[in-house]
């Protein structure tokens, strides 16, 4: 996920000063790290965030510790299905970044093929755990962007996951096909084959969403 993350926001990314809101381990930043002007992670589970500042790069545990209107990216992995406020924390991310910055997101899709066109009960119990306060469909991840202030909102389907993993799911109950037996029918062309065929129907796993802030 890091190199995929990497590689799709490497345009956004390179050259700017970026916040990693929910870094975890740091993965990303340590990849992009070379190729911004400066790199911060937000972090609160300790020992990532004490391992980050310790290999020399800069991880907070609060966005008070970001000055305002210092940012021009942000970037939020799997971060804001877990948040108990997002509009309020959305508003906190928004100060930070600068006029006509960026914010990138990536969340769970409710729309999800194997939430509704397969309504498969074990995938609906392991995506629908208790740190999942809200999965988002385009129209809802586009009007809480809309509510915060964000503008010009860029929001595509993305399909982490291949065929393989599908039918484990519908085969075993469980995820890891990609990871088993299964996944030798993963070709490439495949796997562009079976994303495209999702993205056709609005059933892709993840949303990706790009939102600038206003310009004044």
């Amino acid at each position: 996920d890091a190199m995929r993350r990497f590689k799709d926001t490497f345009n956004i990314v390179a050259g700017k000063t970026l916040l990693d809101f929910g870094c975890g381990k740091g993965d990303f930043l340590r990849l992009v790290k070379g190729h911004c002007v400066e790199v911060c992670g937000l972090e609160l589970q300790r020992d990532y965030f004490e391992q980050l500042n310790e290999d020399g790069i800069r991880c907070v545990e609060n966005l008070a510790e970001i000055d305002e209107a210092s940012i021009e990216v942000c970037t939020l992995f799997h971060v804001l299905e877990h948040l108990p406020d997002p509009i309020e924390m959305l508003l906190e991310i928004k100060r930070r970044i600068v006029p006509g910055g960026l914010i990138f997101i990536e969340v769970p899709h409710a729309n999800d093929f194997l939430l509704t066109n397969l309504a498969n009960d074990e995938f609906k119990q392991f995506t629908l755990w208790s740190q999942h306060l809200l999965l988002h469909t385009r129209e809802s991840l586009r009007r809480l962007l809309e509510f915060v202030g964000f503008e010009e909102i860029y929001i595509e389907g993305l399909q982490r996951y291949p065929l393989s993993n599908h039918l484990n799911w519908l085969v075993n109950g469980k995820a890891g096909g990609h990871k088993s037996p299964i996944s030798q029918i993963d070709s490439p062309q495949l796997m562009e084959a079976y994303a495209n065929s999702l993205a056709k129907i609005d059933a892709t796993d993840h949303l990706i969403a790009l939102a600038k802030t206003p310009s004044k």
